[in-house]
């Protein structure tokens, strides 16, 4: 089999090499080309703002360690579960910095208190593999 370099070398356009290149680069990527990133646990629990929940409150688990964010947004009653990303549920293990910020058309923005709010120092959490990792936050005050 020739190597995508010796085809270019004949005179193959570029955009080819690309094209035939592409599904080899993707199934390397999404069948194991990887360590398939960091140990994540599921984070669930409830939000509420002076004791009574919030729907649209986003809720952003920030690791201690060098791994991304995971998001979650309470529903009607105040729950919520968190995102590694788009497929992953889950937040890595270790602390947390957790931080609130209301969404939505016509939100109130002034509901969170500002020591809850992003890029606040927030509430600290620990994610742990044993679990249960259900946690109640009551966002109090001004």
């Amino acid at each position: 089999m020739k190597s995508i370099l010796q085809i270019h070398r004949r005179g193959f356009p570029a955009a080819i090499i690309a094209v035939m290149a592409l599904p080899i680069i993707a199934a390397t990527g999404c069948f194991g080309g990887g360590s398939g990133g960091p140990e994540l646990a599921k984070v669930t629990g409830v939000v509420t703002v002076n004791g009574k929940p919030v729907e649209s409150i986003q809720v952003l688990f920030e690791p201690q360690s060098e791994a991304r964010a995971s998001r979650g947004k309470t529903d009607s009653d105040g729950k919520f579960e968190v995102y590694y990303n788009l497929n992953q549920p889950g937040a890595v293990l270790g602390e947390h910095h957790v931080q609130f910020e209301l969404k939505g058309e016509g939100s109130d923005q002034k509901l969170i208190p500002a020591k809850y709010a992003f890029g606040a120092k927030g509430i600290i959490a620990e994610v742990t593999q044993e679990g249960p990792n259900e946690f109640q936050f009551d966002l109090t005050g001004k």
